[in-house]
């Protein structure tokens, strides 16, 4: 029964309440309280640590604040993967705006994640309309007329609504307030494109910079702590991937144990294999892969399988080419079913078509791949990627280096696809070399070995045109030994003088020899003319640079003998030039140039561009140390025109630097200055140890 209110009497008769009183009443009678106005003020509070999102909240500013331009409100979905920290985003912005939404703040929790699923239409309208005051025996049974009202009551304020973990546009649309001065936040993992092509802006969250990852666990571990271990606070940091659930999980452990050092706890992340289950709170309620699961369980069969697949890997990034080859399906499948991870914020999509995972959600498909997939169907799903990525090196090592004999059954593979250029090959392989050094320590650890050495092999034409000196390095040692286990002898001939190639390269001569003369060993031993050609040309080369030059041309001449013996063109073309250089340095400058002009028309003959503008170059060399330096100058820069920046970048420092010291002879000094910096960017842009000294020759601007 409703109570009655004081202030309203009959005087007639002393009963309270309300009271009509007529002669005669046609039709029926409605009696209403009045509604005492309620501001609500429904926020969960701030939160309490907050930092590094000054660019989301500008973008929360803008599209919130903004003159309305329709009779709806303005509308911002906050969107990003699980633990991002969307709601505290929304709620820092919110709680700092209050004063401008004077008809309150409404929030709803929309459950997409929640244990029994997304919450209805009418639960979350009555949780609204209860807020603006209607008492609960009041509410509408029917979910028409509750939205009906919650639009009626809400058409004259200024307000401001949280709909929280949302599950669809649909399920938002239903939740709108009818004031176009009013501002709806709305978080969700998903995109919810809907919402966006009605209007909605979307302010997309990602982890934290590393700077922000370290005030978040400064603010709440206490900076004395930090500050005390910065270098494994930045540790932890990183590993929790600048991940706030992570890092807010972290700190709370590190704050029941303040005696524990942060550089235990970074101990603990490095190790993949145990991070996810080290960052769950001490009472267990709060977990980084529970919190990813609830994502993960939502997921379609297929996008979920491939979520799995991409979990196994090997590098960070990937394409749709890659997700079809772990998926073994065709791309446009692949792509259709990346739309969906990156919908539900599970994998992000970068510029270029080319998606990643955050470390932690990596972490966590590899996880469920080993939990529902059985380890057969694993590793053949990694394998197919690895030598998906092998074939697609070779096929651009095809274009790169055409003329060079290549080893390794994937050659013999014909390519799916081939690249219309040298350039566009090289591109390719610059892109995907983290990929491809993934692929290589991948093959490493399954013992792979057939496929180890490949890879080495199919880098070969970017390393040597483009440098890349640290991934040459780390990518050899692998090879030589991958090649031994292989028992393939003409492989480990090859790897051993790739691997010498790089201390030539590198300025370290005598650290080359060694190698050099371990494969001209073995080459001998199975009869393999190239790989002993090869070495001793490699040897000769060495002891130039060592300014050993009669071991050098004894070599350079052993090697060109077998190359004109088998008639390989290419080969002798470049020991000639070898042989050029050596005769230059010896003083005798016209035979040098003979050797250089020879070397020409060979490289004419099997159409080596390369090969020939080395060649001119020599002759330009010779032709200097003759004294004809204007007829060297004009020759260089013609080779040098012959090396394109784009797909020769190292090639050119030699040229580059002998044309800046005939410059500087000629007294041109800005062209000599302008030949040395330019050798100086592409040995800065490529890590070429060349820099230093050519840095040196340089010197300060005038």
């Amino acid at each position: 029964m409703e109570p009655s209110r004081p202030g309203v009497v009959n005087e007639a008769s002393r009963v309270r309440g309300p009271l009509i009183q007529s002669g005669v009443v046609h039709g029926d009678i409605h009696v209403h309280h009045v509604r005492t106005e309620v501001v609500p003020r429904q926020l969960p509070p701030a939160p309490a640590h907050f930092t590094g999102r000054s660019a989301e909240m500008a973008a929360l500013t803008t599209a919130l604040l903004a003159e309305p331009t329709r009779d709806e409100p303005t509308l911002a979905v906050v969107t990003g993967p699980g633990g991002v920290g969307k709601t505290a985003l929304a709620l820092r912005w919110l709680h700092s705006e209050q004063s401008r939404f004077t008809g309150g703040q409404l929030y709803a929790d929309l459950a997409a994640h929640g244990p029994q699923g997304p919450a209805s239409p009418g639960e979350l309208l009555g949780g609204l309309l209860l807020g603006l005051g209607v008492p609960a025996g009041e509410l509408p049974a029917q979910v028409a007329d509750r939205a009906a009202l919650y639009r009626s009551l809400t058409a004259d304020k200024v307000i401001a609504v949280l709909l929280d973990d949302a599950a669809s546009s649909s399920q938002v649309k239903a939740l709108l307030p009818a004031s176009r001065h009013s501002a709806v936040v709305v978080t969700s993992r998903r995109r919810l494109a809907g919402l966006i092509a009605s209007g909605g802006r979307m302010v997309p969250v990602d982890a934290l910079p590393p700077d922000a990852a370290v005030e978040l666990l400064s603010r709440a571990v206490g900076r004395e702590r930090v500050d005390g271990e910065p270098v494994p606070a930045r540790e932890v940091a990183l590993l929790c991937g600048g991940m706030p659930i992570a890092l807010h999980i972290t700190a709370a452990r590190l704050v029941v144990r303040p005696h524990r050092r942060l550089a235990t706890v970074a101990t603990e992340l490095t190790d993949e294999r145990r991070r996810l289950r080290a960052l769950v709170a001490e009472d267990g309620e709060l977990s980084v892969a529970a919190t990813f699961d609830l994502s993960y369980r939502w997921l379609p069969p297929a996008a979920a399988r491939l979520y799995r697949r991409l979990g196994l890997h090997p590098g960070v990034d990937f394409d749709r080419a890659a997700a079809a080859a772990l998926l073994g399906e065709s791309e446009a499948d692949a792509e259709d079913l990346l739309g969906v991870l990156v919908e539900a914020n599970l994998v992000a999509d970068t510029a270029s078509d080319r998606y990643r995972f955050h470390d932690l959600l990596r972490l966590h498909a590899r996880r469920q791949a080993e939990r529902e997939d059985d380890e057969e169907d694993r590793r053949a799903a990694l394998r197919s990627v690895v030598v998906w990525f092998l074939d697609r090196a070779v096929a651009a090592d095809r274009v790169v280096t055409p003329l060079r004999p290549h080893l390794g059954k994937r050659y013999h593979v014909p390519a799916s696809e081939s690249f219309p250029t040298r350039a566009s090959a090289l591109d390719w392989l610059e892109r995907e070399l983290p990929n491809l050094m993934a692929c290589q320590r991948t093959a490493v650890a399954h013992r792979w070995h057939d496929l180890v050495w490949q890879f080495y092999e199919a880098m070969w034409g970017l390393f040597l045109h483009r440098g890349h000196y640290e991934q040459w390095t780390s990518a050899g040692a692998p090879a030589v030994e991958a090649a031994v286990r292989c028992g393939d002898a003409v492989a480990e001939v090859r790897m051993l003088i790739q691997s010498a190639a790089l201390h030539t390269r590198l300025g370290h001569p005598s650290a080359a020899v060694a190698p050099y003369r371990r494969a001209l060993r073995r080459a001998r031993e199975i009869g393999d003319w190239q790989g002993e050609a090869t070495a001793l040309e490699g040897i000769g080369a060495a002891e130039h640079a060592l300014g050993r030059l009669d071991e050098a041309m004894t070599c350079y001449r052993r090697s060109l003998a077998l190359n004109e013996s088998h008639g390989r063109h290419r080969g002798v073309a470049l020991l000639l030039c070898y042989l050029g250089h050596a005769l230059v340095d010896v003083g005798d400058h016209a035979a040098a140039a003979d050797h250089f002009r020879r070397a020409a028309d060979h490289a004419t003959t099997v159409g080596d561009r390369h090969c020939w503008a080395q060649a001119v170059v020599g002759l330009g060399t010779a032709l200097a140390a003759s004294g004809s330096v204007a007829d060297a100058i004009a020759r260089m820069e013609h080779g040098l025109a012959e090396l394109p920046a784009a797909e020769t970048a190292a090639l050119r420092v030699p040229v580059l630097e002998k044309l800046a010291e005939l410059k500087q002879r000629t007294g041109d000094r800005s062209a000599a200055r302008q030949h040395w910096q330019e050798a100086l960017d592409i040995c800065t842009t490529l890590a070429d140890p060349r820099a230093d000294a050519i840095r040196s020759r340089l010197g300060p601007a005038d």
